[in-house]
């Protein structure tokens, strides 16, 4: 079992060997840990939706209002993203 101490040691070392912001891939991580969270709410509601009995043409309207909550629910993450992606091209050019 590691000691926090060997842990903070671990995590010092790792970093001083990192071209980047240290703090960039705590956010990375979040970010993506946001995108898999909005992808399984997705998939489950889509998924429960095309389960359930019900006409299609119902079926179909409820599929495309999920989309656009889906895009609604991802554009801050896509958009966090992007100026995370510069930010890491800004450090290797």
């Amino acid at each position: 079992m590691t000691t926090d101490v060997e842990h903070q040691l671990a995590t010092e070392e790792a970093n001083s060997d990192s071209f980047y912001p240290p703090d960039l891939l705590p956010l990375l991580q979040s970010l993506l840990a946001d995108v898999a969270d909005i992808d399984c709410s997705y998939e489950t509601s889509l998924e429960s939706i095309r389960r359930s009995p019900g006409d299609h043409s119902l079926k179909h309207a409820m599929i495309d209002r999920l989309r656009q909550q889906d895009e609604k629910r991802r554009a801050p993450v896509a958009h966090v993203l992007m100026a995370l992606q510069q930010r890491i091209e800004a450090v290797f050019n």
